[in-house]
């Protein structure tokens, strides 16, 4: 069998999944303080994610080959080799930057929604703080109370949430700027 039928679904959502980093560009590049330059950093943050995406899956078919049969690759790795240690701390390192990056958009949403535009006190300043940080603890309990199911979780969400922004958005966009009918 070419696919395991128990499974395809989660698959689905997690190809659509793969579709919300899109989203994040934009407020990014709003946020950025030379905006102008900001295509070349694009351009060197996606190159360099994509060179270790690549190192590391390329570290792990030579490790194992094509016979993997664990569903979590950095487990199945030889724990004493330096190479892997560098390799798991340098992905280790991808995540914490990116994390950033993708919680950007749900930060400036949330703030846009509480507060007002324009005030700059130190109340306000404090709140936007506490809320930022209240989105990390979030992430970071839903991340533990969800580690045993994270596949079903991911899959799930890109299903019900990212369907939209890879499916239907990009056509609203057309209608809207492109279509002439």
């Amino acid at each position: 069998m070419a696919w395991n039928r128990a499974e395809y679904l989660v698959t689905l959502g997690f190809v659509v999944y793969a579709f919300e980093g899109i989203g994040v560009v934009m407020p990014i590049m709003q946020t950025c303080a030379t905006p102008e330059k900001f295509n070349r950093i694009l351009i060197a943050g996606v190159g360099t994610l994509t060179v270790i995406y690549i190192a590391f899956g390329t570290l792990c078919y030579f490790t194992y080959g094509a016979g993997m049969n664990e569903p979590l690759i950095t487990e199945m790795l030889p724990a004493s080799d330096t190479l892997v240690i560098f390799t798991k701390m340098v992905y280790i390192v991808n995540l914490l930057c990116s994390y950033a990056l993708t919680i950007c958009p749900t930060n400036r949403i949330i703030e846009e929604w509480l507060f007002k535009k324009g005030d700059n006190s130190t109340t306000n300043y404090w709140m936007k703080n506490t809320s930022r940080a209240l989105v990390a603890i979030s992430a970071c309990f839903f991340g533990v109370k969800l580690a045993a199911k994270i596949d079903k979780f991911l899959g799930l969400m890109g299903a019900l949430l990212c369907a939209p922004l890879a499916l239907l958005f990009p056509t609203f966009c057309h209608l809207k700027l492109m279509a002439k009918t």
